[in-house]
């Protein structure tokens, strides 16, 4: 059973802030947003954490939730729509739930995030999950005016720390890799050199065409922000569409390192790339 987030102060006093900044917008936000938090405060407290970061990166924030259908009829969007100067991007927010995260990774959700005699367990990251959601996200950011951010994030801390880093995130740009590399059974030696074969059903943005060529998925998505919820200050990574339908400039974000993906056809080579280089 996850930790309540409630009675917190940190989380209290988030809580009360975001209450006050919906309280600017038509009283049917509020509304939605508290009935959210009786329900789920950590999907609640994940939209409240992103709000507050894009905020603090200097965007213009307000939210986008379609109030014309009523709780069953609203159309599905972007949480929030967020402007850098006279730019324009939406940003969805979405969370994967510490239980789920314990379920996913393996390591349980301790209290300051210490793992004792467990930090020499096995565990699985949270590409899986990353990738969940990514594809459940891909219809709600279709048909928009300006890119779409889906920010994904837990408080599970220690599942978030081992997850939300290069080098596991060079995996939700390319799915899962491992070495490959043909062979002559004849004369029993490998031929040519060693290769990285991906797992395209395991990335974000990729995919297998028809003609088992490297392909393009949930183009309506221009990247991902992977946020580390549970931390003080927030950590977030990005990760970018590599031919998305609406690009989005980093630069309206350049707070947040973006990496990239990209495809070498003649070598048979997914290259990610981070501005900073590969270190964390």
């Amino acid at each position: 059973m996850a930790t309540r987030l409630l009675g917190n102060p940190f989380f209290d006093g988030l809580a009360a802030e975001h209450r006050t900044w919906l309280s600017a917008f038509d009283a049917r936000y509020l509304v939605n947003w508290e009935r959210m938090l009786n329900v789920n405060e950590e999907s609640a407290f994940a939209e409240a954490r992103v709000r507050r970061l894009m905020q603090g990166y200097g965007a213009r924030v307000e939210p986008n939730e379609d109030l014309t259908g009523g709780e069953t009829g609203a159309e599905p969007r972007p949480d929030f729509q967020c402007f850098a100067g006279k730019d324009k991007f939406y940003v969805e927010v979405t969370c994967i739930s510490i239980d789920t995260a314990t379920a996913k990774t393996a390591i349980p959700d301790v209290p300051g995030g210490e793992t004792s005699s467990r930090r020499a367990a096995p565990f699985r990251p949270l590409t899986g999950a990353v990738v969940a959601k990514c594809s459940g996200k891909a219809k709600q950011c279709a048909n928009l005016d300006a890119p779409a951010l889906v920010a994904i994030g837990t408080f599970h801390t220690v599942a978030a720390m081992v997850s939300f880093h290069k080098g596991v995130v060079d995996w939700v740009l390319t799915g899962r890799t491992r070495l490959a590399w043909d062979a002559d059974i004849h004369a029993e030696r490998q031929v040519d050199e060693t290769y990285q074969l991906a797992d395209l059903d395991s990335a974000a943005f990729l995919c297998r065409d028809e003609t088992q060529d490297v392909g393009y998925a949930r183009s309506s998505i221009s990247g991902l922000l992977l946020c580390r919820l549970g931390s003080e200050p927030l950590r977030v990574l990005g990760v970018l569409h590599p031919n998305p339908a609406r690009p989005f400039n980093p630069a309206m974000l350049p707070e947040i390192e973006f990496g990239r993906v990209a495809i070498d056809r003649a070598s048979r080579q997914l290259r990610v790339t981070w501005p900073n280089g590969d270190g964390e």
